[in-house]
């Protein structure tokens, strides 16, 4: 059986306390076109839900403007919350240019496609009794800061004891027959998917809440030591889903083998965003970066580690790797030097800093 997380904190939180922050909205600017057409000519659309399979409209009220993230077949709108006819400035094109280059992730759209398979990352779907019972037994505060160089990352790790299930009703935050059932629906159908997805019937995995306080890009990093990546990293894979409607971004960079290194030559991020209802499944050796927040939740979410297991897994027990996550900063080959040196933002990353990602 997989195993989960254990919560090790007895405090709770009200789901009032993470209520998502939506808005409605008009008008709105097709993003993909500001690139070719510089008349600004707006469309109207109607808000849906973060439920839906398609013409999905993501909606955020920022400071001075709102602006509402939609992916209809693939393609990013949003709200300047601005008159008609008027003309956009410089700095509002190359904003529209930072938020195009945002890949939402929940369609199988030859973008996402592409980007899962740049990656070699897979996308699945989540139950929502799952997702709100994690919520709804999260802790209150989480019980420690990620050690990177900004501070701003709260996390609880949880125990490898349990799966995910046991977690949330061990808490009590289910109640009813009926509630229990369609959790072990959902729970069943979560560990079938990962296990679909990453082709292998046996595996383990371990959870731990994450919260940003406040956003600050996190350096590139990856998640396990260069010596375990180096001998066990096949088996190991990473997961990241949000607890909120307000969903969840991540900065991504494709890493270059140790015969492609070239430390004159810089790697561009590319952020997605994974909504919730969705679960982004990447290799253990991903070199990846969060540290954004959207909304009062602080986009809290869960971060899975997942094994493969096998018969034996040589020097480790079964379920032992996944005691051994440890961000790494550093070059493989030089540990001298920082991977944010050569693995830099994503372009314009800087311009969302206080009008789309809060500050």
């Amino acid at each position: 059986m997989a195993i989960a997380s254990k919560n090790i904190f007895a405090n709770t939180t009200s789901r009032s306390v993470r209520a998502e922050s939506i808005d409605s909205f008009g008008s709105t600017i097709d993003v993909n076109n500001t690139k070719h057409k510089r008349d600004n000519s707006t469309t109207s659309s109607t808000g849906s839900t973060a439920d839906d399979v398609s013409d999905t409209s993501y909606q955020f009220h920022l400071k001075k403007r709102t602006v509402s993230v939609v992916n209809n077949s693939n393609s990013l709108h949003f709200d300047l919350n601005l008159p008609p006819n008027h003309s956009l400035t410089e700095d509002e094109h190359h904003l529209c240019d930072a938020l195009s280059s945002i890949v939402v992730l929940d369609s199988h759209s030859c973008k996402v496609q592409g980007l899962l398979d740049t990656y070699s990352a897979h996308l699945i779907d989540m139950g929502n009794h799952l997702l709100e019972g994690l919520r709804d037994c999260a802790p209150t505060q989480l019980a420690a800061r990620v050690g990177d160089f900004n501070e701003n990352l709260f996390y609880e790790m949880q125990d490898c004891e349990k799966d995910i299930g046991s977690i949330i009703l061990d808490s009590g935050v289910v109640g009813g027959d009926v509630d229990r059932i369609l959790l072990n629906k959902d729970v069943q159908e979560f560990e079938s998917a990962i296990r679909e997805a990453l082709k292998h019937d046996k595996l383990d995995y371990r959870g731990s809440y994450l919260q940003t306080e406040q956003t600050m890009y996190q350096p590139a990093h990856v998640d396990y030591d260069y010596p375990i990546l180096k001998q066990y990293g096949g088996k190991l894979f990473l997961a990241f889903f949000p607890l909120s409607k307000e969903g969840t971004f991540l900065q991504l960079w494709k890493a270059t083998t140790k015969d492609d290194y070239d430390d004159s030559t810089t790697v561009e991020g590319t952020v997605v965003y994974v909504p919730y209802g969705k679960m982004l499944i990447v290799p253990s050796d991903t070199i990846h970066g969060g540290g954004f927040k959207r909304g009062c939740t602080g986009n809290l979410r869960f971060h899975l580690y997942i094994e493969l297991l096998e018969d034996d897994n040589e020097a480790f027990e079964q379920g032992e790797l996944l005691n051994h996550p440890m961000n790494r900063y550093t070059e493989e080959h030089d540990r001298r030097r920082e991977l944010c040196e050569r693995f830099v933002d994503a372009n314009g990353l800087d311009r969302l800093l206080g009008v789309f990602f809060e500050d």
